[in-house]
C-alpha cells in the first residue's frame, strides 16, 4: 500500500477538498488556480454547499466526483474530477454551470436577473481536443473580434492532467507544485513542497493511509478497489475494442483485395463462376462489379 491516498478516488478527492476541516487546502488551490486570472479576487473563506459535499456519477462509461461550495463573497463553485473520457464532457459541464446559475433565479416581476457568479473547476485525466495542449485553460463568454469578457458572472477552468509532465525541480508556481502533488501522489515515499508552501504539511498529514483510522482505511481500500477495477474495465475494453478493429481491418483488407483480383478477371472476360470459386467472392458480389 502506498503511503500517500490516491486523490483520484472518490474518497481521496473528498478527503482533501471536499471536508469542513481540510476547507483550506481547497481554499489554497482555487487560489492558486486562478492567481493568473485578470480580475478574479482572492478567496478568503468558503462554505460547502451539500450535507454531503461530494457526489459521485457513474453512468458505466465514466466516473465524476464533484464538489460544490460557495465563498463569503457570493461565489459559486463546482469542482470536479473526470475519471476518464467522455465525448459530451464539455456540454455536460456547460449544462450543469448553467443550471447553478439558473437555480439562482426567483419568482416575480421584481426579481432583476442579480445572480451570483458561477465558476467550474474541471480536473480531467485525459486531453480535450476542443481546448488549446495546454495543462490550464480558462473559458469565459467574450467577444469574439477583441476577446475581451462579456461578464464575470461564469467562468470553467480545465485542468488536463495529461499535459502535466514537468520535474519537481521544475515546478517554480504554486499551482504547478500543485498538480506535481497530485499527479503524484499515490506513489510518493515524501511530501514535497512542505519548506515552500505550509499547505503541502496538511495534505501530507490527511493524506497518509497510516494515520487513516480502521473504518476510515477500509472506507478508503473499498474506493480504490473500485477505481482499479472500473479503471481495469475501462483498458479491457479498449484491448478487446482495438482487437477487434485489427481482426476487422485485416477481414476488410482482404475482401477489398478479392474483389480487386475479380474486377481485373472479369475484365479480362473470365468466367464468372470461375472468378467465384477462385476469390472466394458471392457470384451476386461479381456481376455488380
Amino acid at each position: 500500500m502506498s503511503r500517500y491516498i490516491n486523490p483520484f478516488t472518490d474518497f481521496g478527492f473528498k478527503n482533501l477538498f471536499g471536508r469542513e476541516h481540510t476547507k483550506d487546502v481547497l481554499i489554497d488551490f482555487l487560489n492558486e488556480l486562478y492567481a493568473d486570472l485578470p480580475g478574479m479576487q482572492t478567496i478568503v473563506d468558503l462554505h460547502y454547499s451539500d450535507k454531503e459535499s461530494t457526489r459521485t456519477h457513474r453512468d458505466g462509461k465514466t466516473v465524476i466526483y464533484d464538489i460544490r461550495c460557495k465563498t463569503t463573497d457570493n461565489r459559486h463553485f463546482i469542482i470536479e474530477m473526470q475519471v476518464n473520457s467522455q465525448k459530451t464532457f464539455l456540454s455536460r459541464a456547460l449544462y450543469y454551470l448553467c443550471r447553478a446559475i439558473s437555480d439562482q433565479g426567483e419568482i416575480g416581476d421584481e426579481w432583476k436577473y442579480n445572480f451570483e457568479p458561477v465558476y467550474g473547476v474541471y480536473f480531467t485525466d485525459f486531453k480535450m481536443p476542443q481546448l488549446q495542449q495546454r495543462v490550464k485553460v480558462h473559458s469565459e463568454i467574450c467577444d469574439v473580434d477583441n476577446g475581451k469578457p462579456l461578464t464575470d458572472k461564469l467562468c470553467l477552468s480545465f485542468i488536463q492532467l495529461e499535459y502535466f509532465d514537468k520535474t519537481k525541480d521544475e515546478c517554480t508556481t504554486g499551482f504547478d507544485q500543485w498538480i506535481y502533488v497530485l499527479k503524484n501522489m499515490s506513489t510518493m515515499e515524501e511530501m514535497p513542497f512542505t519548506a515552500e508552501k505550509e499547505i503541502f504539511k496538511k495534505v501530507q498529514t490527511i493524506s497518509d493511509y497510516r494515520r487513516l483510522d480502521p473504518e476510515r482505511r477500509a472506507e478508503y481500500d473499498d474506493a480504490l478497489k473500485r477505481y482499479r477495477d472500473y479503471n481495469c474495465t475501462l483498458s479491457t475494453a479498449r484491448e478487446e475494442g482495438l482487437a477487434e478493429g485489427i481482426v476487422k481491418g485485416r477481414a476488410e483488407g482482404a475482401n477489398e483485395k478479392a474483389l480487386q483480383i475479380a474486377r481485373g478477371l472479369k475484365s479480362k472476360g473470365m468466367d464468372m463462376s470461375i472468378i467465384a470459386e477462385l476469390t472466394e467472392l458471392p457470384i451476386e458480389i461479381i456481376r455488380g462489379l
